[in-house]
């Protein structure tokens, strides 16, 4: 919604300076991750003591107070209001993050943890697509004023949702300093290899994936000739394609070793982005030398960026799935609000600058998007081979 009402036109004037569109969303998202490098790993100390879902019913209403307030004429006239209500509800959402992941392995068993997170995946990638594609239609229909309220009234049923949950045990005891505490989930992190690889690769992740997010208002701009407003397209079908994805991880990839499937899920992941940003190259430098000057992808052609985004999610749940799983089976009860803050730290900390510059070089090197894309394709296509080979060759070696 905050992405929608700064870029309902292509560039926004900010004190004496006009801000390109990528640019614009990349500063948007750097106000909601520092409040995740700031206070995450102490929410997740908190979360350990207090009632999860508590912290989940506060944290869900405290966004839709926010989110309501999108709609007053201040905010709306204002990025600077819009950026520092967005900081506000982050600091709100670090709560709820470490609460949520903290449920999933006190709800369902074990060796069920591949279909609880593909389910959790599933539906979260379902209702991030379906929002992002009703969103414009919405907007455009009864305009930008009115669209947060509904926004606000989802995260209150959520609300509502959430006080069915099984809650953990809230410790009766008086706690250490909440920095002695983290000092302590910090070392355990350190200390164990497979769950600091596997928050390392749920970084990396992510962190591609905000950029995509990042740069589809860019190439709906210059690779589909489409309105700003309408990059939601591109993320509703990487959303359908995760959902595809986590399917096939739950049903037929249960038996193939986790960390061979991330790998694999990134090799797909570098694959897809560097065709996604083949197609601006063969836009511009191709089509014209075979007589299709003038021809972009829109209209019947806009199914092929389409395709490949979905293509990119399908990777995204090879990554994700596997990876959270491993990383909820591996963490002790008492330590899991630690562990998951500090996992959405790292997430917060490693992808604001690249979220940064993936904006301004989008906006301003030769070949916009698609010349980004590729710098982010291609490193994870060869990385995602290296680490595969490696990883299969020690497997092979026990």
């Amino acid at each position: 919604m905050f992405v929608a009402v700064l870029t309902a036109n292509p560039s926004v004037k900010i004190g004496a300076f006009h801000v390109a569109a990528a640019e614009l969303t990349s500063w948007l998202y750097v106000a909601f991750t520092i409040p995740g490098i700031v206070f995450s790993p102490i929410a997740g100390v908190y979360v350990d003591r207090w009632s999860n879902r508590a912290v989940m019913v506060a944290s869900n209403m405290v966004r839709a107070l926010g989110v309501c307030l999108v709609a007053t004429p201040y905010v709306k006239a204002s990025p600077t209001a819009t950026f520092s209500l967005a900081f506000l509800i982050s600091v709100g959402s670090q709560f709820f993050a470490p609460a949520e992941a903290s449920a999933i392995p006190r709800t369902v068993k074990k060796n069920h943890l591949y279909a609880a997170n593909s389910l959790f995946f599933t539906t979260m990638m379902i209702a991030l697509g379906f929002g992002f594609a009703i969103g414009e239609p919405i907007i455009s229909r009864t305009g930008i004023g009115k669209a947060p309220f509904a926004v606000g009234a989802a995260f209150l049923l959520a609300a509502v949702f959430v006080t069915q949950i099984t809650d953990n045990t809230p410790s009766k005891e008086k706690g250490e300093a909440w920095w002695e505490e983290l000092r302590f989930g910090l070392a355990y992190i350190v200390n164990n290899p497979p769950v600091y690889k596997a928050i390392l690769k749920i970084t990396v992740l992510f962190s591609t994936v905000i950029t995509l997010n990042i740069i589809a208002v860019a190439l709906t701009q210059q690779v589909m000739d489409l309105e700003p407003v309408q990059f939601g397209y591109i993320v509703a079908a990487a959303g359908v394609g995760m959902g595809a994805g986590n399917f096939m991880v739950s049903h037929y990839f249960t038996k193939v070793q986790p960390t061979l499937l991330a790998y694999r899920g990134f090799i797909l992941l570098g694959l897809f982005m560097t065709i996604l940003g083949s197609l601006g190259f063969l836009q511009d430098d191709v089509f014209p030398i075979i007589g299709m000057a003038g021809v972009a992808f829109h209209g019947p052609l806009i199914v092929v960026p389409l395709v490949i985004a979905a293509f990119i999610g399908v990777s995204c749940s090879f990554v994700a799935v596997p990876t959270q799983s491993l990383l909820q089976a591996a963490v002790p009860p008492d330590l899991r609000g630690k562990v998951f803050g500090a996992q959405n730290t790292c997430m917060s900390a490693a992808s604001t600058i690249p979220v940064v510059l993936t904006g301004v070089s989008a906006d301003y090197l030769p070949g916009g998007v698609s010349t980004t894309l590729l710098i982010i394709g291609l490193p994870t296509l060869v990385l995602g081979v290296i680490n595969h080979h490696k990883t299969k060759r020690e497997l092979l070696g026990r």
